[in-house]
């Protein structure tokens, strides 16, 4: 597998730790955090959120299908949403849904200055922060007040401290979809905020060490050579699992994110299930790319 993702992404931290925890050996595409993106926009097309994965000539958008390859390759079926029972699939999204942006809008602006000071020019900064203005800008989801993000935000460290009370993970004697889930937003305040997240002697505090540890597992770095060669000398993997309706197959659609950074990616429509669709995009340089959609939060139009 190779990740395509940079430092500061919370939602690529979750794919890190959940590569690190499985075991799997993975090589790294760093990329800058907002497009363009030259590594992976000729592959890709308009799809701009990070991370994505990629697997030969296949590309999984979005965290939701990352894990459900994850799950697949190491045979642990509970770090994925359709394996996961449903009181943890709830938990978890209810984390993704709820939390998500309290955590991140409650980001401190300085810290996250000091980090980026450290990986990009002073250029370059501006460009993102200008990005991420527009982002805001036209996105569907709500800007919080101080107030309601700490509410929220208190609220998931009670449920946290609970759900621990009498086990060493979320749900049990191991991590399961609602602990990295939930990990990945305890992370990214860390490193955007000042003080410690959890109190000192928190169960919370203790589970955040014992994720902490699984560590990233063996990565190598990618460069774009080695991207396009692999894309390029693979074909996209077979497909088998096919449910279309008589006038969806074979038409040329485009799929965006329905809540923010919706940005749309076109092809044919070439594959579906339960949880995703699979577009096919045809290029001069790479021959066939499958490109991976879920169908929870994302949407689809035929085109004219």
């Amino acid at each position: 597998m190779i990740l395509h993702h940079y430092s500061i992404s919370p939602y690529s931290e979750k794919i890190r730790l959940m590569l690190g925890y499985a075991g799997i050996s993975w090589q790294s595409s760093v990329v800058p955090p907002m497009p363009p993106r030259p590594t992976l926009d000729p592959m890709l097309g308009g799809y701009r959120r990070i991370p994505v994965a990629q697997i030969g000539a296949d590309i999984f958008c979005d965290t939701q299908l990352i894990v459900s390859e994850i799950a697949r390759i190491s045979n642990k079926p509970e770090l994925s949403f359709s394996g996961a029972t449903a009181d943890v699939a709830d938990f978890a999204n209810s984390i993704n849904e709820n939390v998500f942006m309290p955590v991140v809008q409650g980001a401190n602006p300085r810290k996250v200055l000091r980090k980026l000071a450290f990986q990009y020019w002073p250029w370059q900064i501006a460009g993102l922060l200008k990005d991420r203005v527009m982002v805001g800008k036209t996105s569907q989801l709500p800007r919080l007040k101080s107030a309601e993000r700490q509410v929220i935000v208190k609220q998931f460290k009670k449920d946290l401290e609970q759900k621990l009370e009498n086990s060493i993970f979320l749900f049990g004697e191991n991590p399961t979809i609602a602990d990295f889930a939930a990990y990945h937003l305890v992370w990214f305040a860390g490193e955007t905020r000042s003080g410690k997240f959890f109190d000192r002697r928190s169960r919370a505090r203790q589970w955040e060490a014992r994720m902490k540890r699984f560590g990233h597992a063996r990565h190598t770095r990618i460069n774009k050579s080695q991207l396009f060669t692999t894309a390029a000398s693979s074909d996209p993997r077979e497909l088998t699992e096919l449910n279309f309706s008589d006038d969806m197959a074979g038409n040329i659609v485009t799929i965006e994110p329905s809540d923010y950074a919706q940005d749309a990616t076109t092809g044919k429509l070439v594959g579906e299930s339960d949880e995703r669709w699979i577009i096919a995009r045809e290029t001069d340089q790479f021959g066939v790319i499958h490109v991976h959609f879920p169908k929870t939060g994302y949407k689809l139009t035929v085109s004219e």
